[in-house]
């Protein structure tokens, strides 16, 4: 199944009572709660009595015999909800394949009670804990909830820091802190023709497959400039390309290096292709540098500018609206179109097919399309994929073989067809020599 960031849904956050090393406020509202697991693996909550309190409460069921919970750390949860009267289970996924990710910096700015009831009870690695949240005003219905902390990761690569060969662009690489393009001349250095990639840390988890759903912490520069274009570091900017600007009376968005940025989570099979050459059989917690080419990236980029054309042929329109208060109808080079009856030869029709799929390529075409990429990811964590999913990738990769190869044949057919109009030029020259068409072939050509 796939990992999940969860937000437990809870009203907003109340004054606590009190605090205590096996709990937060009326603990003892809690004290007749425990949780029991099925054959199936099922959570069960069992009530001695229904639990009653006016304020946010929080109890340790069972301490963990795991290490200290790290404040920012990305926990594997399993969860409950419960009704507070009778202990039915109303949600739950205990009983899923994969946990699901909590990562505490974030929750602490949104859930101060959550974030408290997991760090300031005593909680360990394995324990589980009893939360209780009254109605709301206006309505609001209480809830039970009950969570097991199962394991725990750092939300960075931790491990040996590696020697850099030198082949790949330098990095300014520590664990734990955002990593860096260090004097990078993108004219100095040989741009590859594929894609080329090194571990910087080494870690010591399970080696990444081919389906696996991804945590990662990541930045990447195009090769271009050496800028930053994207990244899920706190406090790291991307950087516009060179001569692109702001709209006018836009301002760059600010970044608060206090932030919590959780790391971004996805399968490896939707990632760019030069990230499942990269990634694939590295292990989790490793920080790995990679270089990726545009095929294996976004694609390569067009030919010519046709939004660049567009808009200089939508104003030289305008001008001549506000001019004349009409247009007059342009081919595809911007000259003035035929008028009616004349003939469109078959060079202004093969003109007009070219513009059409210059814009449509561009509507479609990624603004990183021709770059090449430098990345430099941590993998923070993988979970492999169930059967079902294995299967619904490789149909997906299937269909995808299949629409390229009908795109292929259908692309090969054209090319084979005559040109638009030879045809009909044929059947003109036999009407102008006398020569009726037969089913004969001609002669000197075998059947």
């Amino acid at each position: 199944m796939r990992k999940k960031y969860i937000a437990l849904s809870v009203p907003a956050v109340m004054l606590l009572s009190g605090c205590s090393t096996d709990g937060l406020g009326d603990v003892d509202s809690l004290s007749g709660v425990s949780l029991h697991m099925t054959d199936e693996g099922a959570p069960e909550v069992i009530l001695q009595n229904p639990v009653e309190a006016e304020e946010e409460s929080a109890r340790i069921l069972e301490e963990g015999d795991g290490e200290a919970i790290e404040e920012d750390a990305l926990l594997h949860l399993s969860t409950a909800m419960a009704d507070p009267e009778t202990g039915e289970v109303q949600q739950e996924d205990f009983s899923e394949e994969a946990p699901s990710l909590l990562y505490l910096p974030l929750i602490e700015e949104q859930n101060e009670f959550i974030y408290e009831s997991i760090t300031d009870t005593g909680l360990d690695v394995g324990g589980e804990i009893a939360m209780y949240v009254p109605g709301a005003e206006g309505g609001g219905e209480p809830a039970l909830i009950i969570v097991r902390v199962d394991d725990q990761r750092p939300d960075h690569a931790e491990g040996e820091v590696e020697e850099q060969s030198g082949e790949l662009p330098s990095i300014i690489n520590e664990v734990g802190e955002a990593p860096e393009l260090e004097d990078f001349d993108p004219e100095a250095a040989e741009v590859p023709e594929e894609v080329q990639s090194e571990v910087l840390i080494q870690g010591e988890g399970e080696e990444v497959g081919p389906y696996d759903h991804l945590v990662m912490r990541y930045t990447g520069w195009r090769w271009s400039d050496g800028e930053v274009f994207d990244s899920a570091w706190p406090g790291v900017e991307p950087v516009p390309p060179e001569g692109e600007e702001l709209p006018e009376g836009q301002e760059p968005p600010e970044v608060d290096e206090d932030q919590a940025v959780p790391p971004m989570d996805s399968p490896l099979p939707n990632l760019i292709p030069g990230w499942a050459d990269a990634l694939e059989g590295v292990q989790v917690g490793s920080r790995v540098v990679m270089v990726i080419p545009p095929e294996q990236a976004y694609g390569e980029a067009t030919e010519e500018d046709a939004e660049g054309e567009g808009a200089q042929q939508e104003e030289g329109a305008q001008e001549g609206a506000a001019e004349e208060g009409a247009v007059e109808p342009q081919t595809a080079q911007g000259e003035e179109a035929p008028a009616d009856g004349e003939e469109i030869t078959e060079e202004d029709m093969q003109e007009l097919e070219e513009a059409l799929g210059d814009q449509m390529g561009g509507q479609q075409e990624h603004p990183l399309a021709g770059e090449t990429l430098v990345f430099v990811v941590d993998v923070v964590d993988a979970v492999p994929a169930t059967d079902e999913q294995i299967q619904q990738y490789e149909e997906q990769e299937r269909q995808m073989e299949e629409a390229e190869q009908q795109a292929d044949s259908e692309n090969d057919s054209e090319e084979d067809q005559p040109a638009q109009g030879e045809g009909s030029q044929d059947e003109a020259v036999q009407e102008e020599s006398g020569q009726e068409e037969t089913d004969e072939q001609p002669q000197g050509q075998e059947n």
